[in-house]
């Protein structure tokens, strides 16, 4: 019998997207890159945070969201060229906890989360569904993956172009 995964988002209206050209990007400068930030040539940057959910029992997944902020507080680096956002897509993919850790750990029965492309391992305590990304493409075929990190919580990454193509291997095929 197959049992549908439980699913997460968050606030993720991709409307505004298409059509939207980009100059420049920003990540959170501290130590948790709590944001990544697109710079748009006309009007507010599209700011993308996650949000924790519980999901299970010493399991939590962070789906991505977005907003429009009138002020980032960032360095921002620009883009080798604009980048006309033609098509927004969400992006999803399998999260799991298994008991038991591969390395040392603090306390007594530890858990592992795993993220990726799934199918969740029969030894998962728990799993979920999570729309985790979005990805953005642009002309010539060139793209840029936007997405919650999958090795550490709150966490937003970028991958631009190549790297984006990497990126999408982490999640459900497209």
């Amino acid at each position: 019998m197959h049992v549908p995964l439980p699913e997460f988002t968050a606030d993720l209206d991709l409307s505004a997207l298409p059509g939207t050209t980009i100059d420049a990007h920003a990540q959170d400068d501290g130590y948790w890159h709590l944001f990544v930030a697109l710079r748009t040539a006309a009007g507010a940057p599209f700011v993308f945070t996650t949000e924790g959910r519980p999901a299970g029992f010493r399991f939590e997944v962070f789906p991505i969201g977005v907003s429009r902020a009138e002020k980032v507080a960032c360095s921002w680096r620009e883009l080798n060229r604009p980048f006309l956002i033609q098509q927004a897509t969400p992006l999803w993919r399998v999260e799991w906890t298994e008991q038991g850790a591969q390395g040392p750990t603090i306390g007594s029965e530890p858990y592992t989360h795993f993220a990726g492309r799934g199918p969740a391992s029969p030894q998962a305590a728990a799993r979920a569904r999570v729309l985790a990304g979005v990805l953005l493409g642009g002309e010539c075929g060139k793209r840029i993956v936007v997405a919650a990190s999958d090795s550490a919580p709150l966490n937003v990454d970028i991958f631009l172009y190549a790297d984006a193509e990497r990126a999408l291997e982490r999640f459900e095929p497209v």
